[in-house]
């Protein structure tokens, strides 16, 4: 989508792969440094059969094309139609199996499907878009934004996660906060609210 819609973009690689990472490295000492520790690590994955292929950036305007890729991910996404977006976090250790799972799982729910997971993956945070099959209206795909939702967060719950990763509960998640979070938790927070402001001023009818 990205080098279809975006702006001078194009495939930096010479085959499609099914997952891309973009890795930058800083640091203190000479960029010569930082850019031998980079070959270094990625000829010790090619060796382990880890990755399949890689692209270094041997200058500014090169490492700012990269970037473009990974930036105009979601601006990509619109001319495609409607999309569902999940904000949500795992394990590092699970990003790959939440991954797999979820996608299966929304692919099984609505076959034509187009899931675009991208993100933070170093950190387990990842931006689960959907985006609705090719030949289906918009307003039938977001009808299923429920759906997708509770197929989608009922991974992550189970794989420890957070339903809600960057960008808070406000009033969108309510519902989901009371259906995956610890009671107790709930309540301490609701008590904690109540003390500081117990007049509801501050930012009413979000979150609690």
């Amino acid at each position: 989508m990205v080098i279809d819609h975006a702006p001078g973009c194009s495939d930096p690689m010479a085959e499609v792969h099914p997952a891309y990472c973009l890795i930058e490295l800083t640091g203190n000492g000479a960029q010569t440094d930082l850019d031998t520790r980079l070959e270094t690590a990625l000829e010790a994955a090619f060796e382990a059969e880890e990755i399949i292929d890689a692209v270094i950036g041997a200058s500014e305007a090169q490492k700012d094309a990269l970037w473009a890729l990974r930036e105009n991910l979601s601006e990509a996404q619109k001319p495609e139609g409607a999309s569902i977006k999940h904000d949500v976090s795992v394990p590092v250790s699970r990003v790959a199996d939440f991954i797999r799972e979820a996608t299966q799982a929304c692919m099984d729910h609505m076959p034509g499907l187009r899931p675009c997971p991208f993100g933070h993956f170093g950190d387990g945070n990842l931006h689960f878009n959907l985006s609705r099959p090719v030949d289906m209206a918009d307003a039938a795909f977001l009808a299923e934004y429920g759906a997708f939702n509770r197929i989608v967060h009922d991974i992550v719950h189970e794989m420890g996660g957070s339903f809600s990763a960057e960008h808070g509960i406000g009033t969108f998640k309510r519902a989901e906060l009371r259906r995956y979070k610890d009671p107790v938790a709930l309540e301490l927070m609701e008590q904690i609210k109540a003390t500081l402001d117990p007049g509801h001023l501050m930012n009413p009818g979000k979150v609690l």
